[in-house]
């Protein structure tokens, strides 16, 4: 539930800082806004895609559920970081690049929904599923609030730092914490 917390925060940040990071900070015209913002959006639709064909595939290929779930995860939330560079870039089109890259990575991390039903108990799947969604839900209301107060002195570049290391701290949770993918009986 904690590791599914980094995927989210980088959704939520998306969902509710993205355009105002290109318009007021970037200061990037409104009218180039529309499609530049759009890339990354479509970006994390083909990772949410991409994520369950790789899924299927690695338990075709004889992989353990373990691998088949992490993999996408583990590889799409360290995509999910490069939002830190475009901390380091001036061209909106480098800025959306790193914005694209993450997104699709946060894409490519949401098969993290799949492990609640392998590792829940067969008779609490739904509770489980349940609290897995209030801890992702809880970010969206926890994410704009920090990410606000972070960027309050005018510079985004503590609040891209905070999901990037979100992201990383996901990874540690999955890495370390989570273990083998199984059933708990």
């Amino acid at each position: 539930m904690i590791a599914h917390m980094g995927e989210t925060c980088v959704n939520w940040f998306f969902l509710t800082w993205f355009p105002i990071y290109l318009v007021k900070y970037r200061h990037i015209e409104f009218i180039k806004i529309g499609f530049m913002a759009t890339l990354p959006f479509a970006a994390a639709w083909c990772g949410v895609l991409l994520s369950g064909y790789l899924f299927d595939k690695l338990i075709k290929r004889g992989h353990s559920l373990t691998f088949a779930r992490k993999s996408p995860i583990i590889t799409g939330l360290l995509l999910a970081t490069t939002i830190i560079g475009a901390n380091f870039v001036d061209s909106p089109a480098m800025i959306v690049v790193f914005m694209t890259i993450a997104f699709f990575g946060s894409g490519l991390a949401a098969i993290s929904w799949s492990v609640v039903s392998s590792i829940a108990p067969i008779n609490r799947v739904g509770i489980a599923g349940g609290i897995f969604n209030f801890v992702g839900t809880s970010m969206g209301i926890l994410v704009p609030i920090l990410i606000g107060y972070l960027v309050s002195g005018g510079n985004f570049a503590p609040a891209l730092m905070f999901v990037g290391d979100m992201a990383l701290l996901s990874i540690f949770f999955w890495i370390v914490i989570m273990g083998k993918i199984e059933r708990i009986t």
